[in-house]
Formats: structure tokens, sequence, C-alpha cells
């Protein structure tokens, strides 16, 4: 119990940085204009899966403590899990759009404006969210869903194996192949046209777009570190022989490290992009002027 009373007491930390950094993100993005950008759209959309994973904290880490009256409902039940895959899917979806986006900024420059647009990139966001949505609540209509009263509420107990490696396991991996592929690519021309027309001072509109997409790379890693303890000990709870009591020790531990990830992007935003750098400077300031 003391474990189990250390890792909520983590988590609620996260749970604080989490909700306060992504707020600051998304009043820097929709108050500020110079951060009004298409790769920002999905910036914004990251923030706000990322403020869900938060504000979820408190509510999931309630199961730890034996809550009967959480733990044997099933609708409750499966909210814990709901949050969890609907804001872990739209995360990992909104990389694949900055992905996507830095690519035809890099590769297809002259074309970029006339093919990429604010519009396209929030109809993306809004069928990502939407699509999320449903993959999400299939098992509170009983699709994918094994919910047992006299059962612990975890994953392994609550969703059929089909459907945890589909909606968690494929769609990381799917997130990966794709990301890293695209960057892979990425990072080869950037680093081609650098090399190409380095005697007439690397054309400084390249340089800026190869520089944010350094950032959403990095913010991909982050997340990939977060979620794959958790992908890990999910996987190793369905093959056979597994010490599933071993497992389920380790689990609230790699939470930990899921919850952590949705803390470190907006410090990576601040730390790598001087517009939000600057943005998050003047929304402290204006805070410790009201609080004069």
């Amino acid at each position: 119990m003391h474990t189990i009373f250390v890792v909520a007491l983590l988590d609620i930390v996260l749970s604080v940085a989490t909700v306060g950094g992504n707020v600051m993100v998304i009043f820097a993005v929709m108050r500020y204009r110079q951060l009004h950008s298409v790769t920002n759209v999905f910036i914004l959309a990251l923030a706000a899966a990322d403020l869900l994973v938060g504000l979820n904290v408190p509510y999931y880490i309630l199961f730890y403590f034996d809550f009967r009256e959480l733990a044997c409902h099933r609708i409750s039940c499966l909210l814990r899990y709901w949050f969890t895959i609907y804001a872990g899917g739209c995360s990992m979806l909104s990389l694949i759009g900055v992905a996507v986006d830095r690519y035809i900024a890099i590769l297809h420059p002259l074309s970029y404006h006339r093919m990429v647009r604010n519009r396209y990139a929030s109809l993306y966001v809004l069928m990502v969210w939407l699509s999320m949505g449903v993959v999400s609540s299939l098992p509170l209509i009983g699709i994918g869903e094994t919910f047992d009263p006299s059962r612990e509420c975890d994953l392994y107990y609550t969703h059929t194996k089909e459907y945890a490696l589909a909606a968690v396991a494929s769609l990381v991996l799917l997130t990966f192949i794709v990301t890293t592929s695209l960057y892979s690519v990425i990072f080869k021309a950037a680093w081609r046209h650098k090399r190409a027309v380095v005697a007439l001072d690397f054309n400084h509109k390249i340089r800026q777009e190869t520089k944010t997409a350094r950032m959403m790379a990095l913010v991909m890693g982050v997340n990939f570190l977060g979620f794959l303890p958790y992908l890990t000990v999910i996987t190793m709870r369905y093959l056979d022989g597994m010490n599933q009591e071993r497992i389920g020790f380790f689990k609230p531990f790699v939470v930990c490290c899921y919850f952590g990830k949705s803390a470190i992007n907006p410090v990576i935003y601040g730390w790598k992009n001087k517009e939000f750098r600057t943005a998050f400077r003047r929304i402290a300031s204006f805070r410790r002027n009201v609080n004069k």
C-alpha cells in the first residue's frame, strides 16, 4: 500500500504539471497571432489530448484504492480506459498529422501553402477526434468488452485481447512506422538541401521548417518512450505463461511514464521554439502583474 501511495502522489504531481503546461500551450496558440500556423493546429490538438490525460489522472488512480462502488460498476470502470484510449489515440494520430505537415513543408516548399491549410488541418483533427471517439466507445456498447464485477478494474480483465491490441498496440506501431519513415526522409532531404546551397547561406525558410521538424521529432520520441513501457506491459499480459501478479505490480509505474509524456511536451515547445517561449513569458508576466 505504501508503494501505491507513492505512485499516486507522483501521478498527481504529473497531473498538475500536465494540466498547467497544456493549458498554457492551448491559450498561447489561441491568443497570439504569431502562433497561428498549420503546424500549431496539430500542436493544439496534441495539447488538448494531453490535457485530457492530465484531467483523467485523479479518476484513474482512484481505482488503486479499491473503491468498490467504482470498480464494480461497469460504466465507471470502462470510463477509466475510455479516457486513456481516446486521449492516447488522438495524440498518436496528431503526431502523424504533424509529420505529414513537415514532410510537405520541407520536400515540397513551393506547394506547401497550396496543399496544406488551416482548414485542412482542422478537418483532419476533427476526423481524428470523431473516429477515436467511436473506437474508444465500442466497449461501452459491448464490443470488445469483458467486464466482470468480481474482477479487478484492469484493461486485461475488462477488454478482449483483440480490442486491447488493436486499439493500443497496433495504433502505436502504425504511428511509429509512419512518423519514423517520414522524418527519415525529411532529415535526409534537409541535409541534401543544406549541402547544395551552403555557399548561398542555406535558405532561412527551410532552416526554420527543419528546426520545427526537429522539435516535433523530439516530441514524437518522448511520446513513444512514454508509451513503450505501457505497451510492453499490455502485450505481456496476453502472453501465455506470464506471471500476471508481477506484471500487475509493475503496471502503476509504467502508467506514470504514460502520464509523464503529456507533461513533458509543453517543456519541449518552450525549450525548442522561440515563439512559444515568448508567449509563455508573456502569460507568466501577465499572471505576476495580476497577483500584485
